[in-house]
């Protein structure tokens, strides 16, 4: 019996508690989390803008919470003052400087929100290119917006957002640049052929970008720098031996970060020889697009070389030959590998003050044009060519210079060298190779010297 009245008892009270605790439910929570506002992501925000845009929008969300969040409410969002925001930036190692008012706007510093609105987005219109003339004015100084959020009836949290402008130029630019080897000719393949000249940006295109790439007064004086600085081993390509497309006038379409052109080259407007094709971007239809400096002009190398001859080890003749080390003059025609090499006498060395040592090539049919390639021996460079002669001759018995080589020779181990293509003023059938020197010393005076090679190839017509 006590135990029912005790049971009772408790039921009572229990009700009595919980509809205590209904009514004092918001006193749970003190008044300052009843109706909250705050901006959302409060804190830095680095903001990517770019200079194709004049102005670039900042959205900024003042999120409206709390416990009583579907009260009405009014808060402000106005710029910090400037020593305010400098003694802040002291206190937090921040190297930012104080954005003035001329570069940017803020529409809509009121904030009413009804009860059943949750947020608001307030747009800050940043003035791209006049913040970026701001910075390079001041030695590349980063500057900020510092904005704070105050509420009117409502209490604030996370109230400060500092928009620090990243302000980025988008570089157009050539995917290669300087020498490029774009296409090769001989007199027995495709009179035409084709290279791709591919430009890239960092972004994806949404401006309807179009520019240029052509043959212009820049190309060409970045074309004559190289060939001086490579001997004047090339000729400019004249202009009836290539086709641009839309004369050189470059569309990236919609959202591509990458756009190509074809540049076709005809063998049958060209001379044999070695030709360069300088192009170079120009003229961005997109303003604020700059073009990176670095990658602004290629250089197409076009070569139309002679037909590589067919050579037996009968056909080739020396003045010094050192027998049982390598292959003697097979070696020339062997192909690559240790111990496949020709090597001239080093046990008794031959002096010649014209000729030093040679090699002679007793050719076939007679040629006008004619280049080589060699390769070092396998093993290492000891004894590499560092200068060379080339002779042509009739007979075999009168020779004639045909050219000279002293730079840009390699003299370490199975490395190639290509010579430019040299044109003798009359045909020739027989071909001096002619070392004077090497990186074992001098074939045309005092003791003596040697050399030696890995491989031998000619081409002429």
């Amino acid at each position: 019996m006590k135990l029912h009245h005790i049971f009772g008892a408790a039921c009572v009270l229990g009700g009595t508690l919980a509809l205590s605790s209904c009514e004092k439910y918001d006193e749970l929570f003190p008044a300052q989390y009843h109706c909250v506002l705050n901006i959302k992501d409060a804190g830095i925000r680095n903001t990517e803008l770019y200079t194709t845009e004049a102005e670039g929008t900042t959205p900024v969300s003042i999120m409206k919470t709390g416990s009583k969040g579907d009260v009405p409410a009014n808060g402000t969002l106005v710029p910090m003052a400037a020593e305010a925001f400098q003694a802040y930036c002291t206190n937090n190692a921040l190297k930012y400087a104080y954005l003035p008012a001329e570069y940017y706007s803020l529409p809509n510093e009121e904030l009413q929100f009804s009860a059943q609105e949750r947020y608001k987005i307030i747009n800050v219109v940043l003035k791209t290119r006049e913040i970026s003339k701001l910075q390079e004015s001041n030695h590349g100084q980063k500057y900020a917006l510092p904005l704070l959020l105050h509420g009117n009836g409502a209490s604030v949290h996370d109230s400060l957002l500092i928009i620090a402008p990243d302000i980025k130029a988008p570089s157009l630019e050539l995917t290669s640049a300087g020498f490029v080897s774009a296409v090769q000719f001989t007199s027995k393949g495709e009179a035409k052929q084709t290279h791709t000249v591919e430009l890239a940006l960092p972004t994806p295109n949404a401006w309807g970008l179009k520019c240029s790439v052509t043959c212009n007064d820049e190309a060409i004086e970045a074309f004559q720098k190289y060939n001086a600085q490579n001997g004047n081993r090339y000729q400019q390509l004249p202009a009836n031996a290539y086709t641009l497309p839309d004369n050189g006038v470059v569309t990236f379409a919609e959202a591509a970060t990458t756009a190509t052109m074809e540049v076709t080259f005809n063998r049958d407007a060209m001379q044999m020889g070695e030709y360069i094709l300088p192009l170079t971007i120009s003229n961005p239809n997109v303003e604020g697009m700059e073009i990176k400096a670095s990658q602004k002009t290629v250089l197409l190398g076009v070569s139309y070389s002679p037909d590589k001859l067919v050579l037996k080890a009968d056909q080739f003749k020396t003045n010094s030959i050192a027998d049982g080390d390598g292959t003697g003059l097979t070696g020339l025609i062997d192909g690559l590998g240790a111990g496949l090499h020709f090597h001239s006498n080093w046990g008794t060395p031959v002096t010649n003050a014209t000729y030093g040592n040679y090699i002679d090539v007793t050719l076939t049919a007679p040629i006008q044009s004619i280049k080589l390639d060699y390769w070092t021996r396998f093993e290492n460079g000891n004894a590499a060519p560092t200068h060379i002669k080339l002779f042509t001759s009739v007979d075999g018995n009168d020779w004639t210079e045909l050219g000279e080589i002293k730079s840009g020779l390699p003299t370490g181990a199975n490395q190639q060298y290509s010579s430019p293509i040299y044109h003798a003023a009359n045909p020739f059938s027989h071909f001096r190779f002619a070392v004077l020197t090497s990186t074992a010393g001098s074939m045309t005076s005092g003791g003596g010297s040697w050399f030696n090679l890995g491989e031998l190839t000619l081409y002429g017509n």
